[in-house]
């Protein structure tokens, strides 16, 4: 899918129409704040699996949901989604806290691995993430670049915000599995690993997120200080206003 569409507007002049952004205070309700409360709270109406099983509707669902009024598949939602269906059928199978440890670390990690891979193949991972026509003028940039004869240099600059993106999702996976291998200790189908769960839900989405959050934002602001002394142009006139 392209990122922009051209359409005509009433004085035949070419307008851009940006994809619909995902909504990320409902993300947080339906992913983090629902399940975390119905993991603690509903354990006393439901056995511990179906409350379990409930949980993991809420988030499921809204990724359904959310791809089909967008219109597009986030593949960091796609993995949200897939860890969501694991998190399920390890629960029903009754695997230990180990098994959960490594499906939490599994995902990042696998992200890290595939933002450096996509970098080697030419194709890089970043470009969807920060470096694309939502946020960037990029057409006025490749121009920029061209002119200054610095195409050469920004390679270089992809390749480094690109190992900084790899970096942060790598120290995610271990984040994420040092907080499951000492949070998840009971039994699945219980009361005390649906709570457990529920600690390691809003863990995992705020406490492992803060330093990967401050590193991504050290390597956006690197990347649009290198931006403009590759161009010559300011913030301004790089970013692409709302």
């Amino acid at each position: 899918m392209e990122n922009k569409q051209k359409i005509e507007n009433l004085d035949n002049q070419p307008v851009v129409q940006q994809k619909v952004k995902e909504n990320l205070f409902v993300s947080i309700i339906f992913y983090v704040v629902i399940p975390v409360f119905i993991l603690n709270k509903l354990n006393t109406t439901f056995d511990p699996l179906k409350t379990l099983i409930i949980a993991l509707i809420f988030p499921l669902g809204y990724g359904v949901y959310d791809f089909m009024k967008r219109k597009q598949a986030s593949p960091i939602a796609v993995l949200g989604i897939v860890s969501i269906l694991i998190k399920g059928l390890f629960a029903f199978y009754k695997l230990d806290g180990f098994w959960f440890a490594i499906q939490e670390a599994a995902i990042p990690t696998f992200l890290g691995i595939f933002t450096i891979a996509s970098a080697w193949i030419g194709k890089p991972f970043v470009n969807y993430l920060i470096y694309n026509e939502n946020v960037f003028k990029t057409e006025l940039l490749e121009e920029k670049l061209a002119a200054n004869n610095a195409q050469k240099a920004f390679k270089a600059l992809i390749w480094q915000i690109t190992m900084v993106f790899g970096g942060a999702f790598f120290l995610g996976g271990v984040l994420n599995y040092i907080l499951a291998i000492n949070i998840i200790v009971s039994p699945a189908q219980t009361e005390a690993f649906n709570k457990e769960l529920a600690e390691m839900t809003w863990k995992g989405h705020f406490v492992v997120a803060i330093p990967k959050m401050v590193i991504s934002m050290l390597g956006i602001w690197w990347f649009v200080y290198r931006l403009k002394k590759l161009t010559g142009l300011k913030a301004g006139e790089i970013l692409r206003a709302e």
